[in-house]
């Protein structure tokens, strides 16, 4: 008499992404799930079926009160969900995490781990996960297909006395136009129709890496794009 030896299918943790804040974050969050779909890890954003091996990532803001004390509301949500066994990681990451981290480590001490605006490739190894840098453009949408944000720069080199973006989001840094171009190209070969342009000053575009302003240079290679047939911009 033969034997049959089942096989136990080890079931992985689902990451939940969670995304407070403006359309930035929404980008950041979806390079984050995108990062985490190619570790081979199962992914979902803002879902409510959660089990006790999860982890859940919540990208905060720290922008104007009642986006900091939104952020504060849900670190403690999902802070008390795994004191009670529901979740089994909570990790912290995005603009408040990254002006207030000391702060918060001391107040909410039950979160596994505090990240910055620019600590991705910390952030998924805390999850066992390798950054890569060739998913260019590679990124899990929110939005509905025919549309994406697009972020061609980040943070910015203006010192206002009423804004704190410097702070959390750090000194302008441009993409170039090649690699804009080689995400949009792929955003259209899925589908995408529509580019939201974001950055914190999108007129500020290539000063730090072509010694001028480049927005409309980058605009006429984008409308290059096929299959690209709108593009608005934000900010």
């Amino acid at each position: 008499m033969k034997t049959k030896t089942a096989e136990i299918a080890v079931k992985k943790p689902k990451v939940n992404v969670i995304t407070l804040g403006c359309s930035k974050n929404v980008y950041d969050s979806e390079v984050l799930m995108g990062q985490l779909k190619a570790g081979q890890l199962n992914v979902a954003h803002e879902s409510d079926e959660l089990g006790a091996e999860d982890i859940v990532v919540i990208n905060t803001c720290g922008f104007i009160d009642n986006a900091k004390q939104e952020s504060i509301d849900t670190i403690l949500q999902y802070s008390e969900l795994k004191d009670q066994g529901k979740i089994g990681k909570v990790i912290v990451t995005g603009c408040l995490s990254e002006r207030y981290k000391p702060e918060l480590a001391a107040e909410i001490t039950n979160v596994d781990a505090y990240f910055g605006t620019n600590d991705l490739p910390e952030l998924l190894a805390s999850i066992g996960v390798n950054y890569k840098h060739e998913l260019i453009g590679e990124r899990l949408l929110t939005t509905p297909s025919h549309f994406a944000y697009f972020k061609i720069a980040e943070g910015c080199n203006r010192p206002c006395s009423f804004c704190a973006i410097p702070l959390m989001r750090g000194q302008h840094v441009s993409k170039s136009i090649d690699d804009l171009v080689k995400e949009a190209k792929h955003l259209a070969k899925n589908g995408t129709k529509e580019l939201i342009l974001i950055a914190q000053d999108l007129t500020y575009y290539g000063l730090d890496l072509y010694n001028e302003r480049k927005l409309a240079d980058l605009l006429r290679n984008l409308s290059d794009v096929n299959g690209i047939e709108w593009i608005r911009l934000q900010y």
